[in-house]
C-alpha cells in the first residue's frame, strides 16, 4: 500500500510513496523437433513458476507436446514482475497451459506484470491457452506479449478473465490491461492488439459488457493455409452462453475472436472449441481433451 512518511531532513514534507519490491519469475523454454517427436530443449524455471514433465496426449500428433505452467503462490499479487519465454523450433509443435485459473489479488495500486516473447521457427506450432485471471476486487494487472512468427508457423493465443467479490459485495478490481505485439522474421509489424479498462467502467448499470461474466480474446495467427476456415469459425456461433464476434485481422496476419460468455464453464467451452479448430487446421486431426 502506497504510504507518506516525515523526511528526517525536511520535517513535515512528504516522502516519495514507497514502492514495493515485487517478486520476479522467470518460465523459460527452448523446444526441438526431432524425427517425429517434439521434446524440450533449454530451460530456466524460477519461483513461483513450477513444471512437471512434458506430456504427449496425442497420439494421433505425435509432435504436438503439452506443457503445463504451474504457480506454488496461489495467484498473482502486487508488483510481480513474471516473465515467459518460448522459442520452438522447425517444424516443432507445444501447447503450453496453466493448470487452473490464476487469481490475481487486491494490488494497493502496483500492478502484476506479465511479459511474454515467443519465437516460433519455420513451420513451427504453439497454441498458448492459460486458464482465465479472476479478478479479486482491487487487482491491477498488466500483460504484454512479443511475438515474432517464421514463414508456415502458427500461433494460437487465448486470453481471458472474469471478477470475482469473494465477500459478495461487488466491489471491483482496479485495472486490467495486455499488448500484443505481432512481427514477422524479418521484424516487420503485422497486428497489434492493446486495451486498457478499469474495473469502474464494467460494474454498475452503464457496463458494456452488462451481466455476461466472462471476457475472452483469441488470436490465430500464421500461416493461412494452416489456421481454421470462415466455415469452420461459424460453427462457434452455436455455443451455447457465448456471444462472439471474428474478424480477419491487418496484413493477413490471421484470426481475432472476443467472446462474451455467460460464466466459467462457457468460457472453457469456448476455448476448448477453438483450441481443438486449431490443432485440426493445423495437423488434420482433433486433439484429445486437456485434463485439468
Amino acid at each position: 500500500m502506497t504510504s507518506h512518511w516525515p523526511c528526517s531532513r525536511h520535517q513535515g514534507l512528504p516522502a516519495q510513496p514507497r514502492q514495493a519490491e515485487g517478486l520476479c519469475g522467470r518460465f523459460e523454454l527452448s523446444f526441438g523437433r526431432y524425427g517425429a517427436r517434439t521434446h524440450v530443449g533449454r530451460q530456466f524455471v524460477s519461483y513461483p513458476f513450477h513444471m512437471t514433465r512434458p506430456f504427449a496426449l496425442d497420439a494421433a500428433i505425435p509432435s504436438l507436446l503439452t506443457v503445463y505452467q504451474q504457480s506454488s503462490s496461489g495467484g498473482l499479487y502486487r508488483a510481480e514482475q513474471l516473465t515467459s519465454r518460448y522459442e520452438v523450433g522447425a517444424r516443432a509443435a507445444v501447447h503450453v497451459t496453466t493448470q487452473a485459473a490464476t487469481v490475481v489479488h487486491d494490488c494497493h495500486d502496483q500492478a502484476a506484470r506479465q511479459a511474454t516473447d515467443i519465437a516460433l521457427e519455420e513451420r513451427a506450432f504453439l497454441a498458448l491457452t492459460p486458464d482465465p485471471l479472476v479478478l479479486f476486487p482491487g487487482a491491477s494487472c498488466s500483460s504484454t506479449i512479443q511475438a515474432r512468427l517464421a514463414p508456415g508457423a502458427v500461433l494460437f493465443l487465448s486470453d481471458a478473465f472474469g471478477c470475482h467479490d469473494p465477500e459478495g459485495r461487488f466491489r471491483p478490481f482496479d485495472r486490467l490491461g495486455a499488448d500484443v505485439v505481432i512481427r514477422d522474421a524479418a521484424g516487420r509489424l503485422l497486428v497489434r492488439d492493446s486495451f486498457e479498462v478499469s474495473g469502474a467502467q464494467l460494474s454498475g448499470p452503464a457496463s458494456p459488457i452488462g451481466a455476461w461474466r466472462a471476457a475472452s480474446n483469441f488470436m490465430l495467427l500464421g500461416d493461412r493455409a494452416r489456421l481454421p476456415t470462415a466455415e469452420a469459425l461459424a460453427s462457434l456461433d452455436r455455443t451455447p452462453s457465448v456471444i462472439l464476434g471474428r474478424t480477419v485481422l491487418a496484413n493477413g496476419a490471421g484470426w481475432g475472436v472476443r467472446c462474451l460468455c455467460a460464466d466459467a464453464i462457457a468460457a472453457r467451452v469456448i476455448s476448448e472449441s477453438l483450441f481443438g479448430l486449431a490443432v485440426e487446421a493445423a495437423f488434420g486431426k482433433q486433439p484429445v481433451p486437456r485434463r485439468k
